[in-house]
């Protein structure tokens, strides 16, 4: 992710803001695919505080895809790809250690702006998507290190707290529904360390 930080005074507080980008990798839970196998993106920006000498919150607006991609084999032409545009508001709370390693975990609330599928002869129609929650919940937790004080690269695992798609057959007790599974892979850049 590249993140850009500026140093802001609200209210006679010190908060540090920036915005910044990354990789994602997804996959489905529920679905028939397995794998991470979607390459998508995402980007925002984000505002946070120090707690103390080793912890802060931080806030993020964040947009990014995520979904599914089955490609063709040689035994099986057919293709299938997801892509799920999705606004999150994360929250979270950061450890940082020795000033280098740094440990997240939060909650994010999600709103799904559009969704595209695919199949081997394009795009199809609007009317053959299946029905998707609007509003969703995800968990997430994660790891960074700064390389300098201004320069860190980051990991973040993202699983859907809910499902965003209600399960096909309601009596399967080993299916509760559809989730989504994100890794993101984050390069930082700050302006001003704390």
């Amino acid at each position: 992710m590249t993140l850009f930080i500026m140093a802001c005074s609200v209210s006679g507080q010190e908060f540090n803001a920036g915005f910044f980008g990354g990789l994602n990798i997804s996959q489905v839970r529920g679905d028939s695919y397995q794998g991470f196998k979607k390459m998508g993106f995402n980007a925002g920006v984000f505002v946070n505080r120090l707690i103390d000498q080793h912890f802060y919150w931080q806030a993020e607006i964040k947009y990014g895809t995520r979904g599914v991609y089955e490609g063709p084999t040689d035994t099986n032409p057919s293709l299938y790809r997801s892509s799920y545009h999705i606004l999150e508001l994360p929250l979270s709370v950061h450890y940082l250690f020795d000033e280098k390693f740094i440990l997240e975990i939060g909650m994010s609330p999600e709103v799904l702006i559009t969704t595209v599928f695919w199949d081997e002869n394009g795009i199809l129609d609007e009317s053959s998507y299946p029905d998707n929650r609007r509003f969703g919940l995800s968990v997430f937790a994660g790891i960074g290190y700064w390389f300098t004080d201004r320069t860190m690269a980051g990991f973040r695992y993202t699983n859907s707290a809910v499902p965003f798609r209600d399960p096909q057959e309601w009596n399967n007790a080993q299916n509760r529904g559809f989730f989504h599974n994100v890794l993101s892979f984050d390069l930082a850049y700050r302006f001003k360390h704390q």
